[in-house]
């Protein structure tokens, strides 16, 4: 509590009007320069043309931040003008957008690569790419791509950046361009280029005529540098990149992106596209080599994995081709900062699991044999022995009617079936698991059937099998590639976990719905971890590392934080606590701050105001742009000339809050509404204040908010309070001293002595 209350924050430094960096235009010319906040752009390349002699008119000229690649304009000048900027001065996007137009419309294939080059370069930005998408640059695209055949290096070579370009063109015109290419049956020799041994040596390596008739899964590739590392932002580091002579991208990756489009937004994109290219084609380029070539093969795959009606037989078509071994090598190599990769994986994890949605709403048909066919091989027949009966003690809700537990859907057949694959995959654990329960008490039995049921309908919620798929909020779960039939496999291992979880609880069959929940816990620990679940064994492994008694840990710890007593003491100690909070922010305000305003008149120049408060609360003083000798001394209230009525302050606006203007721009900007008291005229007016950090907007608006006895209504207060009130509760806890007059000796109390004799006696009766 002390350090808090002591806590005053210092002055800051006042704002800088201008940023230094330097301006270049190509290996002659550069300069050191100073850009000005107040000069628009114009101006600054005006100028830098003059400095380096160079002809023509501003507006055909733009800076260009080195650093980030991106055009500098008024909307991000804030963001790329920073200090140490180095600025290089090139044709604005609209002239060289017009230059590459020129070039491809104009002259012959052999001289136009350099220029593609130069498309790509700058396609990454909105501005050229709008620009260059208006002077109908597109169709220049799609006629090179159209007339360039494949058979040598430079073919390929301007096949690839065609189609580098056109994909970066189509993340600003897509729905424009999608169409577009059907119309211009484009599409077709964009499949050529996807099945073309040149795009796959592009990626793979070289392919010899054994390699050409097996999957990626059972080929011995060589790795080669052509990987998206060297054009793009998900980089993969390894040496067969730094390698690599031959610097155009794989042209296979942006065809199988382009057809990806097509097929996801436009009417007959799928119908062609399925008549064009086997699955066999795409997965070949699901690879450990090039990871977005990976992304953009796999982003194809669920494309149509969408659209297909019998998506069974598609899954079982794919399995034939080895995609699952595929993408569990990708998944051994990616890094976490491959996030658009793992989105792919992830639709493609719904897509497979989803598989089981019908049967799980599909309950069992008492006339269907198979169903009865499966129900049969659960009976084991040494339970006749003990039961006269086959089925009883196998834990049916009624062993007359055993279809009834497989009625309610979810889990329905999906439960059916998973029991049929444990019972035909692990027989023995099955009879360990049953003749292991006739040891026990009848009533501590733990039902085969009930559970099983129980824990289908528990991963069937937790895999996320019944909800749409919503991009990023299922996260991939590596141990679903790592065999075929995975569900059924996650529901062998959990089956034996409820069954060793409830012994391990000692339960009842009372407890039942009591074990469901504590496995429910578990697994949701499980699939939740940071830690990677790569293969059955790491699910096993994780499994066992949340036992019963750590979820038990657990919720004695949330039980003490949620308890009765607890509630009550927090409730007692948040009153005074808040009033500490309150004094802080009052300290702060003290204590001062300088902040920026915008100047009113005709210049844009920012001004700086120092503000604080007076020691009696009673009186705001500030003044602008003030001097002082030592930038970490705050100026003396005898230094501010104006003054502010507390009592004259009717509110605080937040300019977020507000639509945007030109002078409330800023979300870190507040204004006091007041009416002085000396006025004649009544009217309210505003004092406005634009904050150099979050931490000052927040301790100065609740700082107001308190002055005009207001809750602090930002998120640091109530941090800052929950942070107090832990403290103090945990303080109360260590401090025994007065619980029901306990009282601790001050020494050490003294051994007894050693009894006269050790003969003891028990009275049994």
């Amino acid at each position: 509590k002390q350090w808090y209350q002591r806590r005053v924050r210092g002055c800051p430094d006042k704002m800088s009007a201008s940023v230094k960096g330097a301006i270049t235009a190509g290996p002659a010319h550069a300069a050191q320069w100073e850009f000005l906040h107040h000069d628009s752009l114009d101006k600054i390349v005006g100028e830098a043309l003059e400095k380096f002699g160079l002809e023509g008119d501003a507006s055909d000229w733009a800076l260009r931040n080195e650093r980030t690649g991106r055009f500098i304009t008024d909307q991000n000048r804030q963001e790329e003008l920073v200090p140490g900027i180095v600025a290089n001065l090139n044709r604005s996007p609209a002239r060289l957008a017009e230059d590459s137009v020129a070039v491809l419309s104009s002259k012959p294939d052999h001289e136009i690569n350099q220029e593609l080059e130069n498309v790509v370069k700058y396609a990454e930005e909105y501005l050229y790419a709008q620009e260059f998408y208006e002077r109908d640059g597109v169709t220049y695209l799609l006629d090179i791509l159209k007339r360039t055949p494949i058979f040598d290096d430079m073919n390929c070579s301007i096949l690839a950046y065609s189609l580098q370009a056109l994909y970066l063109v189509m993340e600003f015109k897509g729905s424009e361009l999608w169409e577009k290419i059907l119309d211009n049956m484009i599409i077709k020799k964009l499949t050529e280029i996807v099945k073309s041994k040149v795009a796959k040596e592009k990626v793979l390596g070289p392919l010899n005529d054994k390699m050409r008739t097996n999957t990626l899964s059972n080929s011995t590739l060589t790795r080669n540098g052509s990987t998206i590392g060297q054009f793009d932002i998900s980089k993969l580091d390894n040496k067969a990149a730094a390698e690599q002579k031959d610097l155009e991208p794989p042209m296979a990756q942006y065809a199988i992106s382009v057809i990806d489009s097509v097929v996801r937004f436009t009417e007959n994109g799928y119908d062609i596209i399925t008549s064009l290219l086997s699955p066999s084609d795409i997965i070949m380029f699901i690879t450990d080599t090039n990871l977005e070539c990976a992304q953009y093969a796999l982003a194809l795959i669920n494309a149509i994995f969408h659209k297909k009606e019998n998506k069974q037989a598609f899954y079982y078509e794919l399995l034939q081709h080895n995609i699952r071994l595929n993408i569990e090598k990708v998944i051994r190599v990616m890094q976490t900062q491959h996030m658009d990769l793992s989105i792919v994986i992830s639709e493609f994890q719904h897509l497979l699991l989803s598989l089981h949605r019908d049967v799980a709403l599909t309950p069992l048909d008492p006339e269907n044999p198979a169903h009865i066919e499966m129900l049969d091989r659960v009976k084991i027949e040494a339970l006749a022995e003990e039961f006269l009966s086959e089925w009883n003690g196998l834990g049916f809700s009624d062993a007359a009617d055993r279809t009834r537990d497989f009625q309610a859907c979810p889990p329905g057949c999906l439960a059916l079936y998973s029991i049929n694959h444990f019972v035909q995959k692990h027989y023995d654990r099955h009879r360990e698991m049953i003749l292991g329960q006739l040891s026990e008490e009848k009533d501590r039995q733990c039902p085969f059937i009930k559970s099983a049921v129980a824990v289908a309908e528990i991963l069937y919620d937790q895999l996320r099998i019944g909800r749409d798929y919503i991009g990023v909020e299922i996260d991939f779960l590596p141990v679903v590639f790592s065999q075929d039939n995975i569900f059924y496999e996650l529901f062998c291992i959990s089956v034996q976990l409820f069954n060793t979880t409830w012994h391990d609880m000692h339960a009842k069959s009372t407890d039942f719905n009591k074990v469901v929940d504590v496995v429910k816990e578990q697994l949701n620990m499980v699939f939740k971890s940071e830690k990677r679940i790569m293969n059955t064994e790491d699910f096993k492994s994780a499994l066992k590392a949340v036992p019963f008694s750590k979820i038990q840990e657990q919720r004695l710890k949330s039980l003490e934080k949620d308890s009765q007593p607890i509630i009550q003491l927090r409730k007692k100690l948040k009153p005074e606590l808040q009033k500490l909070v309150n004094r802080q922010r009052l300290t702060i305000l003290e204590a001062g701050e300088m902040f920026y305003m915008t100047a009113s008149g005709k210049s844009n120049r920012r001004r700086t105001m120092f503000c604080r408060l007076s020691s009696n609360h009673k009186m705001l003083h500030y003044g602008y742009d003030i001097q002082t000798s030592d930038k970490n001394t705050c100026p003396g209230i005898e230094e501010l000339h104006e003054e502010l009525n507390v009592s004259d302050i009717e509110g605080v606006k937040l300019w977020k809050d507000r639509k945007r203007s030109n002078k409330l721009d800023s979300p870190l900007g507040f204004s006091l509404e007041y009416s002085p008291s000396s006025s004649m005229d009544n009217q309210t007016k505003t004092l406005d204040f634009v904050a150099q950090t979050e931490e000052v907007f927040s301790y100065w608006t609740d700082g107001i908010a308190v002055l005009l006895n207001r809750e602090a209504s930002n998120d640091a207060a109530q941090e800052h309070l929950s942070m107090l009130l832990e403290m103090e509760i945990k303080i109360r806890q260590l401090d025994i001293l007065d619980i029901e007059g306990l009282q601790l000796p001050d020494n050490t109390p003294p051994i007894p002595s050693l009894p006269d004799n050790f003969n003891f006696h028990y009275n049994f009766n």
